[in-house]
């Protein structure tokens, strides 16, 4: 039993794609800086083809949408908003699911400092499906100091084009940074008085500072900026904070910023340690994996997650492997609704199945006080399958009982 659930694990999670291919799976970031006497709200947006519906015209195929990008006030009225529309065509099918080259739009709005929120709306002009999505810019993440208004760092990556700030400068989110060649790049801004000032820059990991350099700068305007490119060989990101300190006529504001690595073997935000996520593929790790990964040093483990995901991307011409990608979601989501009983999350038996078949079609469920247990049914009915699982005592620890898996 337990190896053809193997088997269909990989025909339901890649037939499940189309759970990441859905409307509210465009991409969004959004990035302040000063300008005079206001502050600038930079928004991105990434529009991938399969987050919309294609349909087939004469040789090729269509879709349209409508993204709306709107600033509202903390009372809640529309301070600003801006529109844009498009119809995508494709030669082929394999383009209209393709994650590559997404559309990327951006745009600027100028609004006075305060508190505000940045609301994104998708619609899908043929199914009339709308995606929404929202970044909320609070006093805690408003920029602030108690002499200078200091902002926060803007991460950038290389990428073609130009983004509104220098060429081929691509604003990144700061909990997803990505470096290259050792290289970290971003721009700081800070509003001020006019005249001279100096600005400190540092890097401090795990309390200790690893890198320093400071500046004398003049301005005629009631702000400026650095663009920093740090070299990082060699320093421990795990636990790496950027702090600003800007002084101006004898006044000292002071600032810092956590700030968060994407690894790129991992992909996803919610995998922070390889080896908890090598522990949780225990459910799709063959016989050969699973002896190959006892042997291996602690030094090898990446090297090694790495080469068993390669074996089961389902394409390789993406950037992105979906069935990980899809897997650890599923993960994620045992983690957060399963952790319950003895044996919670990931772990728990309604965690393994709904990792291994996901999100079950129907679910039945008998709660009654009088019985002696509880029990909770899952319907799957592309696969013909279902599994009940029992709770004995009440305690909300439910464990499989059929079929029997093991």
């Amino acid at each position: 039993m337990k190896k053809n659930i193997l088997i269909l694990l990989f025909i339901t999670l890649i037939g499940a794609q189309g759970i990441n291919s859905n409307i509210n799976s465009f991409k969004t970031n959004v990035v302040l800086r000063p300008s005079e006497n206001n502050i600038e709200v930079i928004a991105f947006v990434e529009i991938f083809n399969r987050n919309l519906q294609f349909l087939k015209k004469d040789s090729n195929f269509e879709s349209s949408y409508d993204l709306n990008i709107s600033i509202i006030s903390e009372d809640g009225s529309k301070i600003d908003e801006k529109s844009f529309s498009e119809t995508i065509v494709v030669e082929n099918f394999s383009q209209t699911v393709s994650r590559a080259n997404p559309i990327l739009i951006t745009t600027s709005f100028k609004i006075p400092l305060q508190e505000f929120d940045v609301n994104f709306s998708l619609k899908d002009m043929d199914t009339k499906l709308t995606g929404k999505k929202q970044k909320k810019f609070t006093k805690k993440n408003l920029p602030s100091g108690k002499y200078s208004k200091i902002f926060d760092p803007i991460f950038v990556k290389n990428k073609k084009g130009s983004w509104e700030f220098g060429l081929n400068k691509y604003p990144i989110s700061i909990k997803k940074v990505e470096v290259k060649d050792n290289i970290l790049e971003f721009y700081q801004y800070f509003a001020l008085d006019k005249g001279d000032y100096f600005l400190d820059i540092s890097l401090v990991s795990d309390k200790k500072t690893v890198w320093n350099k400071s500046y004398e700068g003049e301005t005629n305007k009631n702000y400026d900026y650095k663009f920093l490119q740090i070299p990082i060989e060699n320093i421990d990101t795990s636990d790496l904070r950027v702090k600003i300190q800007v002084s101006q006529n004898g006044n000292v504001s002071s600032k810092s910023f956590p700030v968060e690595f994407r690894n790129d073997y991992l992909m996803l935000s919610s995998i922070k340690n390889v080896n908890v996520a090598l522990e949780q593929m225990n459910y799709i790790l063959n016989t050969e994996e699973r002896k190959e990964l006892r042997e291996l040093k602690s030094s090898d483990k990446e090297k090694f997650f790495k080469k068993v995901w390669a074996k089961r991307d389902p394409d390789v011409t993406t950037k992105e492997n979906e069935l990980m990608i899809e897997y650890y979601k599923r993960v994620a989501f045992a983690e957060e609704n399963f952790s319950r009983g003895t044996s919670g999350g990931w772990r728990s038996d309604m965690g393994m199945i709904y990792i291994l078949f996901g999100r079950p079609d129907d679910i039945s469920r008998s709660m009654n006080p009088q019985q002696s247990y509880n029990y909770e049914t899952w319907y799957y009915f592309q696969i013909n399958e279902e599994f009940r699982f029992v709770d004995d005592f009440g305690f909300g620890d439910y464990r499989l009982r059929t079929p029997f898996m093991y």
